[in-house]
């Protein structure tokens, strides 16, 4: 009978699969591939309710969509503590100058989110940039590089991520590619108010080919998060596609799922299928958690535009403390939105209990 496990990553399936595809789910380094049972740090227990751009816009995400979703929140009292601008803001990379199309001043869209009582999270790839980057385009040499090649990050199935937008990895052994980071995340926190930071792709280093070990892939996570935590301790940081080893006790959130949803302009009826199958994995994966306790999960958003009867009980038995919602406010129904008010004043749990079980 096959073992369940969680993988190397938060992101990783609670079965694997005998293909090891895609490839950004299981472990490049196979002695580190599984996590094995062992007491976890604790997190002080958070209770954050947020509503993420990315389901609703996608890339598409500016600063009038941010203004209209304030408005219904304002309307309806929907109790939400933070509003995560998500993919879109920015080119990956050029994180200390936002997209002026989308948002013509980012520090005044925040200062107005602010100003509703609601605290803002910024989304964030921080080992990679895009091929299109003015910071690929100056610098280079920033880059990791294979066989005379810039190194894409982003691992699915090798013929696909030819094709795939060019996302290349940074050489954070550099001491400027970390002082580059640095000094957005100090810009984002002191000067704009940022309090949450969701980083995504944290598997990233673990991808360059040039390593032998999963050693120094591990120092750049930690040192990442340990930058955050101990530098600006109110500051949030929720870890997406995170190794465990890496992130736990030093990221305050980990994200446990894949996104429910494919972006908006993906036809509904296929995003509603993917959302039922999503949430069903999810489900599995967390009947199967059991010691490591006092994580602060992030299961992801939830989507009152897709659900049905099958996913609003799946969604009665997952626990969690941080409750996300995806929808596009604007288009909802008052009923939709009533019920999104209910969801999120319900009692957090007191602790989630964690267990890790390791497939060998």
């Amino acid at each position: 009978m096959q073992k369940p496990s969680l993988g190397w990553q938060s992101w990783s399936p609670p079965f694997p699969t005998w293909h090891g595809f895609p490839r950004l789910d299981y472990s490049p380094f196979a002695k580190s591939a599984s996590i094995k049972s062992s007491p976890c740090p604790k997190s002080s227990p958070l209770n954050i309710r947020y509503w993420c751009s990315w389901y609703a816009y996608g890339w598409n995400i500016n600063d009038q969509k941010i203004k209209a979703t304030l408005a219904r929140i304002k309307k309806f009292r929907l109790p939400f503590t933070h509003i995560l601008i998500d993919d879109g803001w920015a080119v990956w990379g050029d994180w200390h100058t936002p997209n002026l199309h989308r948002f013509p001043n980012l520090a005044a869209t925040i200062n107005k989110i602010k100003s509703n009582r609601l605290q803002v999270g910024l989304w964030l790839t921080p080992f990679m940039a895009s091929k299109k980057s003015q910071l690929f385009q100056t610098h280079p040499e920033w880059f990791i590089s294979h066989r005379g090649r810039p190194v894409q990050g982003l691992k699915t199935l090798p013929l696909l991520e030819f094709f795939l937008p060019q996302q290349y990895l940074l050489n954070f052994e550099l001491p400027e590619v970390k002082k580059y980071l640095a000094g957005f995340i100090d810009l984002a926190v002191k000067k704009w108010g940022v309090t949450l930071l969701k980083l995504d792709y944290l598997f990233a280093p673990y991808f360059n080919p040039n390593h032998l070990s999963d050693r120094l892939p591990h120092q750049h996570i930690t040192w990442l998060l340990t930058y955050i935590k101990t530098r600006y301790p109110h500051v949030h940081t929720l870890a997406s596609g995170a190794p465990f080893t890496s992130s736990m006790g030093v990221a305050d959130i980990i994200r446990i799922s894949k996104d429910p949803a494919l972006p908006p302009l993906v036809p509904n009826w296929l995003n509603r299928f993917i959302y039922r199958q999503r949430l069903k994995i999810l489900q599995q994966k967390l009947k199967i958690l059991g010691l490591l306790s006092n994580l602060n999960i992030d299961p992801d958003v939830r989507l009152f535009s897709l659900d049905t009867l099958a996913t609003q009980s799946i969604w009665t038995t997952i626990p969690a403390n941080i409750l996300g919602v995806g929808d596009n406010l604007t288009s909802l129904s008052v009923l939709k939105l009533k019920s999104i008010k209910l969801w999120l004043t319900q009692p957090a749990p007191a602790a989630i209990s964690l267990k890790l079980s390791s497939s060998k």
